[in-house]
């Protein structure tokens, strides 16, 4: 509870007890009625100098008290006034002895400072409330600072993964990325790795064994109780730590978390599918294309209708889908807009959709582009040329057309865009179907001859050279 401290204010009893949390049994605060004491009174001194390192108990002495008073007073309640200044402090209860719960005054620091284990000053005051011929008064003292040192929890600045799939000594191991935050009040790291082969065992190595010259300490190196755990996700051991297991070939995300000895790992989605309100919302998932050398680009040719709604999701089922959780660049004029968490295409044509899913999710829309590549093209060149595009049709059923090619030879064709050399993106036509490199390798070459075009309905994949 925070508190503005304002001297004579009157603290009411529903305000105490809503703080009080297990101290219900000291004394509570007399009621509204309280009024500030005449000649007594109450000093606050020797403020303490606290390392939670070294508190075992449930409950803290912050300083010692002085209280004098007429005969008469019954003391009924008292709590603590402490905060980062004395304008702004939190409300805790206190016991007679002027003490409150350990627990109660590290959540305080923690809320106010963060968790990293450096010393913080408090202004910490008293109330104490009383009694006297069935009148209520209260008396304050003055501030005092309390310095409080947080516990220094085991977390090392740098952690790095060892394991089959990248090897286990120095040379080879993986970082984990964190953020600029420290460690204390962000103890969450995180890695990217592939793994080609399965059953792949590994551990996490402290830079403290580094920085120690002890790469296997024992305590230190941290991995998992059993060995050959294939979980998922699961705690860690810093103490006869064991290797985990990843079973499948792929890539993976693990995300560790120091502060709770906890680990997770997320294979990532390798594919993207795209559904609408023109696909029956899942009815049917139209299979995004990869592009060579990502995870996390896609790209599509696809007409779009006026008032379409669509998104994409990892997998041709629910689950991750995105629509306008991306950020949307569009260049094409495809006016998109959003409703709820979809995407909207406000004007009918054919487009080139760019999805990137990655940490960041995006949505480019290009023009739909198509280029003929190299010895074939009208104009024989190896990168995109405008000599070499093809015609754009105006319904959804219509071709694109190429330019007539220019001699006999093997076809190459392509879509370009910003961050992907033209062979990323290219495709060729096998029996009349498009085939889409994607990540793989350099696909087969189809032969064609000078004078004919290639006609492609991207509705339907569909190719012919003629």
């Amino acid at each position: 509870m925070k508190k503005s401290l304002i001297y004579g204010m009157v603290l009411a009893t529903a305000l105490m007890s809503s703080c009080k949390g297990d101290y219900d049994d000291w004394a509570a605060p007399q009621g509204y009625d309280a009024e500030e004491a005449q000649n007594v009174s109450l000093t606050a001194s020797n403020g303490a100098t606290i390392d939670m390192n070294n508190v075992t108990g449930e409950t803290i002495n912050l300083f010692s008290t002085t209280f004098e008073a007429p005969e008469g007073f019954t003391v009924t309640g008292y709590e603590l006034e402490v905060g980062a200044t004395e304008e702004e402090v939190d409300v805790l209860p206190s016991d007679a002895n002027g003490s409150i719960a350990t627990a109660d005054l590290v959540s305080l620091v923690e809320s106010i400072y963060g968790k990293a284990p450096v010393e913080r000053t408090l202004k910490a005051a008293s109330t104490i409330y009383l009694s006297k011929d069935g009148e209520s008064f209260y008396a304050h003292s003055n501030f005092v600072d309390v310095k409080v040192t947080l516990i220094t929890p085991d977390i090392s600045q740098n952690y790095y993964l060892v394991g089959d799939f990248c090897g286990w000594d120095e040379a080879s191991m993986l970082k984990f990325s964190h953020s600029d935050v420290n460690i204390y009040d962000d103890p969450v790291f995180t890695i990217k790795f592939t793994t080609t082969e399965a059953n792949q065992y590994w551990k996490i190595i402290p830079q403290k064994n580094i920085d120690n010259g002890e790469f296997w300490a024992n305590p230190g190196v941290v991995g998992v109780a059993v060995d050959g755990d294939a979980s998922m996700s699961g705690f860690l051991v810093t103490e006869n730590a064991q290797a985990g297991k990843i079973e499948e070939p792929g890539k993976y995300i693990m995300t560790i978390d120091m502060m709770a000895g906890t680990y997770s790992i997320t294979k990532q989605p390798l594919e993207l599918y795209m559904t609408g309100s023109n696909y029956g919302w899942g009815a049917t998932w139209l299979p995004m294309t990869p592009c060579y050398g990502s995870d996390v680009d896609y790209w599509t040719i696809i007409y779009l209708h006026e008032g379409e709604q669509f998104k994409f999701a990892p997998q041709a089922d629910w689950g991750g889908d995105f629509g306008s959780q991306a950020a949307v660049n569009d260049v094409a004029g495809a006016s998109i807009t959003v409703d709820a968490t979809n995407l909207v295409a406000g004007k009918a044509g054919w487009y080139l959709l760019h999805i990137v899913n990655g940490d960041e999710r995006k949505v480019n829309v290009y023009k739909p582009e198509v280029y003929l590549i190299g010895s074939v093209a009208p104009v024989n060149d190896w990168s995109v040329n405008s000599s070499n595009l093809f015609s754009i049709p105006a319904d959804e059923n219509g071709e694109f057309v190429s330019p007539a090619f220019g001699s006999d030879g093997e076809v190459r064709m392509c879509v370009k865009f910003e961050g992907f050399d033209w062979w990323m993106t290219e495709f060729v036509a096998f029996d009349g179907k498009l085939e889409f490199r994607g990540r793989g390798g350099d696909q087969a070459r189809v032969n064609v001859s000078a004078g004919q075009k290639a006609y492609i309905n991207f509705a339907n994949g569909t190719c012919e050279f003629k």
